[in-house]
């Protein structure tokens, strides 16, 4: 996810967007999951969900945090590093979980 203080306005509607895609295409997956009983399936909801929306969700967070409250120097300054760090970990997470449910034996 990129700065939306710094990268204007942009990149901010991108990654909103890819956010609700993500979102769109968990919920698809997650009505699979329900309809077939498919824990793969599962897995790649929730993959989706983790990879699009959650990084949006914590830049969403740092937004909030950054406008609501008052931090020090150090803080301002470590602050957005590490959600960037937290958003890029449940990326691959994320990802992960997508891969895993792609590789998992379909029981029937």
């Amino acid at each position: 996810m990129t700065d939306p203080t710094l990268g204007g306005t942009l990149p901010l509607a991108l990654d909103i967007t890819a956010g609700a895609l993500g979102l769109a295409v968990g919920y698809v997956a997650y009505h699979g999951y329900r309809r077939n009983e498919s824990l793969p399936m599962l897995c790649i909801a929730a993959g989706f969900l983790l990879t699009f929306w959650a990084p949006v969700a914590l830049d969403g967070g740092l937004v909030v945090l950054e406008a609501s409250l008052t931090f020090g120097t150090t803080v301002r300054a470590a602050l957005p590093a590490g959600v960037e760090l937290a958003a890029r970990t449940v990326e691959v997470v994320g990802l992960l979980v997508i891969l895993y449910g792609l590789a998992m034996p379909i029981r029937r």
